[in-house]
């Protein structure tokens, strides 16, 4: 399942990214608790806070982060594989998206960054201090090759 954290575009590119790599998943940008079942066995969430793209959603930043709190804790009780993606660049990051990443990032098994949403190190800190892999890539596109690799090892 492929689902946002913070509905900016991000969860769309990865949509088409995991098509390109010939995943099979569902998508929703506003995936719930009673959305989840045995067959799942992987969560991307991609994180990007989009102000927008809340106000589409019509919800606020405190009702997203219920959300993808709610829906990570019960992944991980079931057992799902969490990947936290941020593949918009510096561009996505921000205040908000900083904090909705300081808050996926505890569930995950694997982070996927782009190299210049890193440029200050962010992921790379928050990843050491919750001991979890961090993979870097150069450019959005490369995230295709990340999951194909992943997928294909049965992770």
């Amino acid at each position: 399942m492929i689902t946002s954290a913070g509905q900016s575009a991000g969860a769309t590119m990865m949509k088409v990214l995991a098509s390109r790599a010939k995943l099979q998943f569902t998508f929703n940008n506003l995936a719930k608790v009673d959305d989840l079942s045995e067959e799942i066995r992987t969560i991307i969430v991609v994180v990007g806070a989009s102000s927008k793209g809340l106000g589409a959603a019509g919800i606020d930043i405190e009702q997203e982060i219920q959300r993808v709190t709610a829906l990570l804790s019960r992944a991980k009780e079931m057992g799902m594989k969490i990947i936290v993606a941020h593949i918009e660049g510096q561009s996505r990051r921000g205040k908000t998206s900083d904090q909705l990443s300081e808050l996926v990032v505890p569930f995950a098994d694997l982070v996927i960054v782009t190299k210049p949403g890193n440029e200050d190190g962010f992921f790379t800190n928050l990843c050491e201090k919750h001991q979890k892999k961090l993979i870097v890539v150069d450019a959005t596109s490369a995230v295709q090759g990340v999951l194909e690799q992943y997928f294909k090892a049965g992770e």
